[in-house]
């Protein structure tokens, strides 16, 4: 049984074919035995960047989608709650 898994692939890397990603992601999809919604194996794509540097938005785009997919893994609370506010 596979832990839950994000992948990011860059599209416009010219170093690592992005199918690579793609094909270890299927692999692992058709592998695991858990279901999705217990431990998903995602992709996440990014078009108009490689294997240089990323402009800072970019940067801070892909840290923010990697720390909430392993808070959600992790069961942390939902980050859009307001503290103290009513439900």
């Amino acid at each position: 049984m596979y832990p839950a898994v994000l992948f990011t692939v860059f599209e416009g890397d010219a170093r690592v074919d992005p199918l690579h990603a793609r094909k270890m992601t299927a692999a692992l999809q058709h592998a695991t035995s858990a279901p999705a919604g217990e431990r998903p194996v995602l992709l996440r794509r990014e078009f108009g960047s490689g294997h240089t540097g990323r402009s800072a938005s970019r940067s801070v785009a892909l840290w923010l989608d990697q720390l909430c997919f392993f808070g959600w893994q992790l069961g942390a609370p939902d980050a859009t709650a307001v503290p103290g506010a009513a439900p």
